[in-house]
């Protein structure tokens, strides 16, 4: 469940960063690509692609050197985290910047570093990385472990968990109703919209582990 509300949050803000920016910023493979090309021509938009390409890399930094406040677990272990916060904050700072100082650049760059450090925190989860702000990785890594099952199920062996494969199932579903949650309220709100996954992720930051936190005083008895 966690993981489909980060990757919800993740795909409503990149899809609103298309529409409003010409751009994902939650992940850096096809910014690279369009960095790419528009080098190749002369484009002028490719340093600010690179400039996110650069941002989301910088977001991982902070999250490595963050310490506990960038800690992974601190969310399933019932304590707020700032760093989630933090990028929290960061996307409502990037909608600022895009509605009321006309910046898009700035925007777009703001929220490169807020994925960025977003990713970062959730991949340090210790349970299993979590790549919050794309799906790639782990349609990879669920294929593998639906060719090893089957692999081992021929030769009638005991299969591999299944637990990376119902976590990407439900990562993918997340993305897409994010994207889904972006056309929605794009056409309504704009670049306005954008305050939803903002207060989303604070949300996330701080009411949720409370919630999901396990019950110490049951696991005593």
């Amino acid at each position: 469940a966690v993981g489909s509300l980060y990757t919800t949050i993740a795909g409503m803000l990149n899809g609103l960063a298309v529409y409003e920016l010409g751009t994902p910023v939650g992940y850096t493979s096809g910014p690279c690509v369009n960095a790419g090309r528009f080098l190749a021509t002369g484009d002028k938009k490719a340093k600010h692609i690179l400039g996110v390409c650069s941002l989301f890399y910088l977001g991982g930094i902070m999250a490595g050197l963050g310490g506990s406040a960038c800690d992974g677990d601190y969310i399933f272990e019932g304590r707020a985290s700032p760093g989630v916060l933090l990028s929290a904050s960061m996307l409502a700072l990037g909608t600022y910047m895009k509605q009321a100082l006309r910046r898009p650049t700035l925007c777009m760059q703001t929220w490169a570093l807020s994925q960025g450090l977003l990713n970062g925190i959730t991949s340090s989860f210790s349970a299993v990385p979590l790549r919050a702000t794309h799906t790639a990785g782990g349609q990879t890594d669920a294929g593998l472990t639906v060719a090893r099952a089957i692999l081992t199920l021929c030769h009638g062996q005991v299969p591999p968990s299944m637990r990376r494969v119902v976590l990407n199932a439900a990562c993918c579903i997340g993305m897409i109703l994010g994207g889904w949650l972006a056309g929605r309220s794009h056409r309504r709100w704009g670049a306005m919209a954008a305050l939803a996954p903002a207060a989303a992720l604070a949300f996330s930051a701080t009411a949720l582990p409370p919630l999901i936190a396990p019950n110490t005083e049951k696991l005593d008895d």
